[in-house]
């Protein structure tokens, strides 16, 4: 006889395949490999190898082809770009197609990201994140592989991103005047104070000497005000006004999905673990901003810090001494943490999951493959062979790669299923004066008398807001072996009361 708790499906995460976004987009093709050509002096290449930290843009020519579109752009900028990844081997480039040419597009965009995977042994880990992204409903993320030449030489297998920029805001939100913040190592989110310039002086230690909090929009008007209120009310969001100092300036949704995903996907290198890697949006529909999680090839068990990502706790995820009061305040909070747990849940059991997700990942390897064997500039940092990129899917290829993606998968999704187990239970729900109202009981769920005899209306929804059961009752014993596993939402409505409730299901044999 099966024991039986209660949980939330969001139905809408359920099989996909990681290939389907953006079919119908030529510049980001999903079927076809691109092939993007650059061509600019011998001596500029040199000079930009020689000045790795330089963030100058050289004049180049672009050829971009592919099954759809085959064109020849001039005058288009040209340089390294990244942190770490200045100083490796294969280089990540930035392509610009205004910096010489006020206003001009591409296609649609400004610049495009060139990331040159070089400490993955498969390449596609920042793809595969931002495809199950995309899948969750989160602000569209557009990418692609693509195969760079310089001057006719091939320089490998590559992932080509879209800009985070007034451009992509205009496309995402249809409006393109809110701030849009990128925030990079050591941004803690701590409060400094209300002078404005306390935050803009703050630089990130690189070469380049850039902003940890930096502004990459209204950059005339340079107006860090809604940000300072931003910090202000997370760092001051604790005691009996915390959730509503919390709500008032932030995507509140957003950012627990994010962080699950991050959770789910091992993405450590993030805000709520290495203080680095996102972006806040202030949204001026909402007047409250917008988290988004960005460079994510660090993900899916890679490793450089020395913890093993798919064992750890997804409640004690964050960085145990540094402060991160965004993340600890949301999680501080029990009705937070609980949707923090659904969604963990959710995308463990039913997107990652490799019931879910092996035969995508399975097609994304063999889709790219003859790429990846065709380029020679991935070992020359890690000595990556064939054997490696084949084994990134499926075993450990070294010490900062510990895991193949789908071994890793499958132990963080079922670490993360047991580990949530008990939190989420929820058994009964009391009245105001301590008396149970609705009880599990086995496979059933037990209403109790309200008021005297009278009908309320019961209804069980998703995370979604669809409906799954709905009727009247008076001291019914209603069924719910039916539901599949996940989490649920009650409402019962007396002509006087209501009592809501979050209820887990899941059936342990």
């Amino acid at each position: 006889m099966p024991m039986f708790r209660f949980c939330i499906i969001v139905i809408s995460f359920f099989a996909f395949s990681l290939r389907s976004f953006g079919q119908t987009d030529p510049l980001f093709d999903q079927q076809h490999i691109a092939s993007v050509k650059i061509f600019v002096s011998e001596d500029t290449v040199a000079w930009l190898y020689e000045n790795v930290t330089s963030d100058r843009y050289f004049r180049a020519t672009l050829v971009y082809e592919n099954e759809s579109i085959s064109d020849t752009v001039k005058n288009v900028g040209f340089r390294l770009r990244g942190n770490t990844s200045r100083y490796s081997r294969k280089k990540s480039f930035k392509l610009s197609f205004n910096t010489f040419q006020t206003g001009r597009r591409y296609r649609g965009v400004k610049k495009l990201n060139l990331n040159g995977q070089h400490n993955d042994p498969t390449m596609v880990r920042e793809k595969l994140y931002y495809n199950v992204w995309n899948k969750l409903g989160l602000p569209n993320r557009r990418t692609s592989f693509v195969k760079v030449y310089i001057n006719s030489a091939y320089y490998g297998f590559y992932t080509s991103l879209e800009e985070m920029d007034n451009d992509w805001l205009s496309r995402v939100y249809g409006i393109n005047i809110g701030n849009l913040y990128k925030c990079v190592y050591p941004a803690d989110l701590t409060y400094l104070g209300s002078n404005q310039q306390t935050y803009k002086n703050l630089t990130n230690g690189t070469a380049s000497g850039g902003r940890v909090y930096d502004l990459k929009t209204n950059q005339e008007t340079d107006d860090y005000s809604g940000f300072v209120k931003f910090v202000k009310n997370i760092n001051e969001a604790t005691g009996n006004n915390a959730e509503q100092k919390i709500k008032e300036v932030l995507n509140l949704d957003l950012f627990i999905k994010v962080l699950a995903l991050d959770v789910a996907t091992g993405h450590w290198d993030n805000y709520g673990y290495n203080k680095n890697n996102f972006y806040l949006h202030h949204n001026p529909f909402t007047d409250k901003f917008d988290f988004i999680s960005y460079d994510t090839d660090n993900t899916f068990g890679v490793d450089w810090v020395n913890i093993d990502w798919a064992q750890r706790s997804v409640v004690n995820w964050i960085h145990p001494t540094g402060p991160r009061p965004l993340a600890s305040r949301v999680l501080a909070a029990p009705d937070f943490q609980f949707r923090y747990f659904k969604y963990l849940d959710s995308i463990s059991r039913y997107v990652l999951h490799p019931f879910y997700i092996s035969s995508s990942i399975d097609s994304m390897q063999a889709f790219v493959r003859q790429a990846a064997i065709n380029d020679t500039y991935r070992s020359l940092d890690y000595g990556y062979t064939l054997q490696d990129f084949d084994r990134g899917f499926t075993n450990t290829v070294d010490a900062h790669t510990p895991y193949g993606i789908k071994p890793f998968l499958a132990q963080r999704a079922s670490n993360t299923i047991r580990e949530l187990l008990i939190p989420l239970q929820t058994k009964e729900v009391k009245d105001v004066e301590n008396k149970p109202r609705v009880v599990l009981k086995g496979s059933t769920i037990e209403i109790f008398d309200l008021e005297n005899g009278g009908l309320a209306d019961l209804s069980i929804t998703d995370v979604t807001g669809k409906v799954i059961f709905q009727q009247q009752t008076k001291e019914r014993i209603v069924p719910i072996n039916h539901l599949k596993q996940g989490f649920y939402f009650f409402r019962l409505q007396t002509a006087t009361r209501l009592f809501v409730g979050k209820l887990q299901w899941s059936a342990t044999h």
